[in-house]
Formats: structure tokens, C-alpha cells, sequence
């Protein structure tokens, strides 16, 4: 009986240790095929964008945006309040349903003429700088051209005219 468990705890520390060795070796190649990552980096023809530092609380059109959604929502609220007076749950259920959708695409319209005035911030930055591809910093690990300050610049300057 203790030789089988002993067998059993030979086993699994050796299949740990060929997972360990398996993974170090996979992560040695990726490196190697990877080449000097501190060269490669600074000629990179990639931006990336924190939308978070760009897109702040205190941004006019993000202020803007928030009065519009905030008085959207109370007409919303008024609106369903005055028709559902005399409905049943079933009918309110329907209203709120109908409403919330309106309210959904209210929200995309408020929102898309501060996503193409950034969209077009950062094309502008993109081409100055020479970059064929900008993303989210969020989705890069490693690399690319940070250019949020000058989007922000740019998104600042446009607002101030």
C-alpha cells in the first residue's frame, strides 16, 4: 500500500517537473525568436493611446456628454411616469423595454461625436508621427509609440477654438 502512494508521488513530481522544463523551454524559444526587444521598440511604427488619460472627468465635452445623458434619463424617467399611469406590469414591463433601447441609442449619439473628435485627434497625431497603427494602451503588453499626451494636446486645442 505505501508503495503505490509512494509511486503516485513519484509520478506527479515528475510530471512537474517535465511541465516546468516544457514551459521554460517554450518560453526560451519566444525569446530567442523574439530578438533584442529593447531595439526593436523604438523604431516601432505602432502608437499606443491610455484612453483614460485622454478622455478625463474634467474634459469639456465629456462634462457635456454627462448633462446630456443626466437630462436624457429625467426626461426618460418623466416620459415612462406619465404613460405607464394606468398600465398593467406587463405593459410597463414593454414601455420600460421600448424606452431603455431609445435611451441606449440616445447614449451612442452623445457619445460618438466625442469618439470622432478623439478618433480624429489621434489620426492627426498618427500622421504626424509616422505611425501606420495606434491602439488602446490597455491591450499592448510591451512596445509602441506612447502619443497620449500630444492626442490630449490636440483634443485640448481643438476644444479651446
Amino acid at each position: 500500500m505505501m508503495s503505490e502512494m509512494g509511486k503516485k508521488r513519484n509520478i506527479k513530481i515528475f510530471s512537474g517537473v517535465i511541465a516546468v522544463v516544457f514551459v521554460l523551454s517554450i518560453a526560451g524559444l519566444a525569446v530567442m525568436q523574439m530578438g533584442n526587444p529593447v531595439n526593436a521598440a523604438p523604431s516601432s511604427n505602432i502608437g499606443v493611446v491610455d484612453m483614460s488619460k485622454v478622455i478625463t472627468p474634467d474634459n469639456q465635452d465629456a462634462v457635456e456628454a454627462q448633462k446630456q445623458l443626466q437630462q436624457a434619463g429625467e426626461d426618460m424617467q418623466k416620459q415612462f411616469d406619465e404613460q405607464s399611469a394606468n398600465m398593467t406590469d406587463e405593459q410597463k414591463q414593454a414601455l420600460f423595454q421600448k424606452m431603455q433601447e431609445e435611451m441606449n441609442q440616445k447614449q451612442e449619439e452623445i457619445f460618438k461625436g466625442m469618439k470622432d473628435k478623439v478618433d480624429t485627434a489621434i489620426g492627426s497625431v498618427a500622421s504626424t508621427k509616422g505611425l501606420s497603427l495606434v491602439v488602446d494602451k490597455r491591450v499592448v503588453l510591451y512596445g509602441g509609440t506612447d502619443i497620449t499626451d500630444q492626442v490630449a494636446k490636440q483634443l485640448n486645442d481643438s476644444q479651446s477654438k
